[in-house]
């Protein structure tokens, strides 16, 4: 019995005296951690404020209308992304032009690695008594030693010609979405002859996001030509953004159909008009139905002070003469289909065709456009004059 105890004891001793090296060693290696935890954290925080400093380099380009330095920070691998950025830009040079006071800051930098993050940027755009702010929060990625922007983590699935990207949040909503946009090409294709090679369209869950990423102080839904289209999905699919699908998608068929070479007035003219003849048959697809055109045509009416000429319909800009955008460009487009019928509609949009695009740096874009719309009217439907007076009368007698 007493050796036996001894042996225990003497086997204790030895595993006791076994373990000390090894809790040195885990005490070394734990210090080992700690201490590349320190360096890893001192080397991101010091990439962090050099990825700072770097971005305020490309704010700056913003605030002197520096298309290509901006264009510089881009990532430019993702092509889409990269050509909606090159429009943000010329949105915002637009936007000053036009009397809005613009700034564009970094809100937020954060590095989840040293060549991985994120940068949370804030327009504030000012005019008038209008201040609006807007956040946005972009992926960068270190590219070749030098930072990137990229898009938002959009989820995409691709139908014929049709690309949507969305964004987890609304995930349920996609395929029905999706399924409403297919109809409507599938309705203006039947009735315009319009063919899409290819329709790219976003879906945004917040109405800042969406407002940054194009360029305006708020946006629920746009159309870029030959670019992409972006919707506000708030919440879960609506009939209010199904109103913006309808409207915005015709804006992309008309660039297609004319070349771009459409005057603002046409443009919101047509998709005015053809958003509001559309309903939803009882199988809940959509159809043309004029019988609602008079009823916004009455409202208009009544709201407006002055039948306009169409010959004084140049010019024009969103933030200053929106109602004659919009509402002139509805009565114009009413008086032409209502009268004449969509087939010479169409007639003129193979003339606008003809001719190359203007390239949106162009500042004589819109003198450009607003000639060639009015040589395509005379060729379609006779003399300026006629048909401005034409469209006037037909209009004071309905007041």
């Amino acid at each position: 019995m007493l050796k036996r105890a001894i042996a225990v004891c003497v086997i204790i001793g030895l595993l006791a005296g076994c373990s000390s090296p090894n809790t040195e060693k885990e005490k070394d290696t734990g210090n080992k951690v700690d201490e590349v935890e320190k360096v890893d954290k001192e080397a991101l925080e010091k990439e962090q404020n050099g990825a700072r400093n770097y971005f305020e380099e490309m704010l700056t380009a913003v605030e002197n209308n520096d298309k290509t330095k901006f264009m510089s920070y881009q990532d430019e691998s993702n092509e889409l992304f990269y050509k909606e950025q090159e429009v943000w830009v010329k949105e915002l040079i637009q936007r000053k032009n036009e009397g809005w006071e613009i700034s564009v800051g970094i809100n937020n930098i954060t590095l989840e690695s040293l060549d991985h993050g994120s940068l949370e940027l804030k327009i504030n755009m000012k005019l008038n008594d209008e201040d609006i702010s807007n956040h946005i929060t972009y992926p960068i990625n270190k590219i070749d030693g030098k930072w990137k922007v990229n898009d938002l983590a959009f989820k995409k699935i691709v139908d014929g010609p049709i690309n949507l990207y969305y964004l987890p949040f609304i995930e349920n909503d996609a395929e029905v979405i999706l399924a409403d946009i297919k109809d409507l090409v599938n309705l203006y294709t039947e009735t315009f002859g319009w063919e899409p090679e290819e329709l790219n369209i976003k879906l945004y869950t917040s109405l800042e996001e969406i407002s940054a990423s194009t360029g305006w102080p708020h946006l629920y839904g746009v159309a870029v030509p030959f670019i992409s289209l972006k919707f506000l999905v708030q919440g879960s699919y609506s009939e209010s953004t199904y109103s913006l699908m309808k409207h915005e998608i015709v804006h992309m068929m008309f660039s297609d159909l004319a070349n771009d070479n459409t005057p603002t007035f046409l443009q919101e003219g047509l998709a005015t008009f053809v958003s509001t003849a559309v309903t939803k048959d009882n199988s809940g697809k959509p159809q043309l139905d004029f019988s609602k055109i008079a009823e916004r045509e009455s409202i208009i009416l009544e709201n407006m002070e002055e039948i306009k000429p169409i010959d004084n319909l140049k010019d024009l800009n969103y933030t200053d003469d929106d109602v004659d955008i919009y509402g002139m460009g509805f009565l114009i487009t009413d008086y032409l289909i209502q009268t004449n019928g969509i087939e010479k509609y169409v007639d003129m949009t193979k003339i606008l065709k003809k001719d190359e695009v203007v390239d949106s740096d162009n500042p004589d874009r819109e003198k450009i456009v607003f000639e060639r719309a009015i040589q395509a009217l005379e060729e379609t439907y006779g003399s300026l004059e006629e048909l401005s007076s034409g469209y006037v009368d037909y209009f004071n007698n309905k007041q």
